[in-house]
């Protein structure tokens, strides 16, 4: 083999390593992000925080999953819109989302939900496919104090018994 050829090979070799070594590539899931996916699958997470998921048979690809909607939940507490979980997760620590998720508002629908009795370990599994997904969204609308008619579309709850 001539050594001209051989320089060749290493040059080729060399720049196929480099792009390779440049591609982003997704972390590894880990059983984690697994159980995360899991959790927020069965605990319906994506049924408000996630735009159009109810309609679409449960077919949005997770990339499109919990980055919240304008869709307010209105009843005696006022109005209530499904947070952007991608943003929100990733500006706060572990440790402080299972504060956040013990104290779910009383405020809102999120009080009828299972999240305050959920485990650690599924609130942690929960943080971390958050954080594997990443941010990705604009932040919900704020919530409207009660007696304020919301200017968005919005779904009615009745005063409860």
């Amino acid at each position: 083999m001539s050594c001209k050829l051989i320089v060749v090979l290493i040059a080729m070799t060399v720049l196929l390593l480099g792009c390779a070594g440049s591609h982003h590539q997704p972390a590894e899931r880990s059983a984690d992000v697994e159980r995360g996916r899991y959790v927020i699958e069965i605990m319906g997470c994506n049924d408000c925080h996630t735009p159009n998921y109810m309609g679409s048979g449960s077919a949005l690809p997770e990339e499109d999953w919990l980055v919240g909607g304008d869709l307010g939940f209105h009843g005696p507490w006022g109005t209530a819109y499904p947070s952007n979980l991608r943003l929100l997760l990733n500006n706060i620590s572990e440790d402080d989302w299972l504060v956040l998720a013990r104290q779910m508002r009383q405020d809102s629908p999120m009080s009828w939900v299972r999240l305050p009795k959920a485990t650690e370990r599924d609130l942690r599994a929960v943080y971390r496919i958050v954080k594997y997904l990443g941010p990705k969204g604009i932040p919900a609308p704020a919530s409207l104090p009660a007696g304020v008619v919301p200017k968005t579309d919005y779904i009615e709850f009745p005063e409860p018994h």
